[in-house]
């Protein structure tokens, strides 16, 4: 009885297997033939939220701090000392600064990703207005999500909310924008440039 047992849990165990793999194969057919392009639109948009559910999550982390002894490694003071005989030491007064307000620098860091995926869905909406002026929208969507942040970590324990925090966010979003900006005028002068000589005639 008790061998009759074991080989019917045994049997219920391949069987789910079983089905898990089926359902795992169904998954990857799924991924393979999903249009993607298609979808773009409703993909950015959940990168986006999902992006910023994980500043949110962060936020929310009382006495969250940004590990700093990257900095303290004695290969780095090698480095600096590279950059200080070759006459790069600005560099290095960079890198001072940076590890002095690590914090900020994440928070740059950050909201530089969600200005990414602010463009980005801007730039796909369906709305003209939105697509035209997607780096504007941006920054004034990313900083109005660092204000509420920064509201929000005020109730966080160990937590407070600072100005100098939310700018650093204004800043990372801001440059994301200023970087789409500088690609954007880049491939319209390469466009101009091929265009030209297409058709040399013109000139």
């Amino acid at each position: 009885m008790q061998n009759l047992l074991k080989n019917k849990y045994i049997a219920f165990l391949v069987l789910y297997f079983l089905y898990f793999i089926q359902f795992i194969l169904k998954q990857v057919s799924w991924i393979q033939h999903f249009d993607f392009m298609k979808h773009k639109k409703e993909i950015l948009i959940a990168l986006t939220v999902l992006y910023a559910g994980f500043i949110f999550y962060l936020s929310a982390q009382a006495n969250l701090s940004v590990p700093a002894s990257i900095f303290k490694i004695p290969i780095m003071y090698e480095l600096a000392d590279f950059a200080k005989s070759l006459g790069l030491g600005f560099l290095v007064d960079i890198a001072d600064y940076a590890h002095a307000h690590i914090d900020k620098v994440a928070h740059m860091f950050l909201y530089f990703g969600l200005g990414v995926l602010l463009h980005l869905t801007f730039k796909n909406s369906d709305h003209v207005i939105l697509r035209k002026y997607s780096a504007i929208f941006a920054v004034i969507l990313g900083v109005i999500y660092g204000i509420s942040d920064e509201y929000h970590q005020s109730f966080v324990p160990g937590r407070t909310s600072s100005v100098h925090d939310l700018l650093a966010d204004g800043i990372g979003v801001t440059i994301a924008q200023i970087l789409f900006i500088i690609l954007i005028l880049m491939n319209l002068r390469r466009k101009k440039e091929d265009d030209r000589e297409a058709d040399p005639g013109e000139e």
